[in-house]
């Protein structure tokens, strides 16, 4: 599935930045491949339900790839947002470990990962989750979403409720002043 999704983004990705049918020799320079394999692959995908392909004028996402082809690369940018933005990797690797993982993630993970990066990303017109940073919240009751298992020791562990006041954490086990470093790692929902 991962080379039929590489087509499909391909495809996309000319579709959309020029507006135009994908032809066999945008293809195979953009994958890295010999023409050959490229009409191979389109007859394949043309089979499949995913393009409209005509030999000697190019193929055209339908609907069902074009859902493929806007999943695949929706993953890659919230991949990419959280390499380069949320763990600092320079663009060049962050973009490396993207393109190789965006075949492997679900959409379950996908959120998992919008939670983190939520507000600091353009993956979606809208994000349609509202999450924060412990280290940008006001005072407040919150939900932890997503936290590192070092804080676990103070009651900080996903799931949970915890109270925001004048910059300490109130959970089960107490209040805890808790280092600035390790905030933003903590993900909160409005409780």
């Amino acid at each position: 599935m991962e080379r039929i999704e590489e087509y499909l983004e391909a495809i996309y990705d000319i579709q959309e930045n020029e507006r135009r049918i994908a032809k066999t020799g945008d293809l195979a320079n953009i994958l890295n491949v010999k023409p050959s394999s490229v009409t191979e692959m389109l007859i394949k995908l043309r089979d499949l339900g995913y393009v409209d392909y005509q030999p000697y004028k190019g193929a055209k996402l339908t609907r069902k790839g074009e859902e493929v082809a806007k999943k695949i690369k929706k993953y890659y940018l919230a991949l990419l947002a959280f390499f380069r933005n949320f763990l600092e990797i320079d663009e060049e690797m962050a973009s490396k470990l993207s393109c190789e993982l965006e075949h492997h993630i679900n959409e379950e993970t996908f959120i998992r990962i919008c939670q983190v990066i939520a507000g600091e990303c353009e993956v979606c017109d809208t994000c349609v989750h509202e999450f924060l940073k412990l280290s940008e919240v006001a005072d407040g009751e919150y939900v932890v979403v997503i936290s590192p298992a070092s804080l676990a020791n103070v009651g900080i562990t996903p799931g949970t409720k915890i109270r925001v006041v004048d910059e300490n954490v109130e959970t089960e086990k107490g209040v805890f002043k808790i280092d600035e470093r390790l905030k933003k790692f903590v993900i909160l929902s409005r409780f």
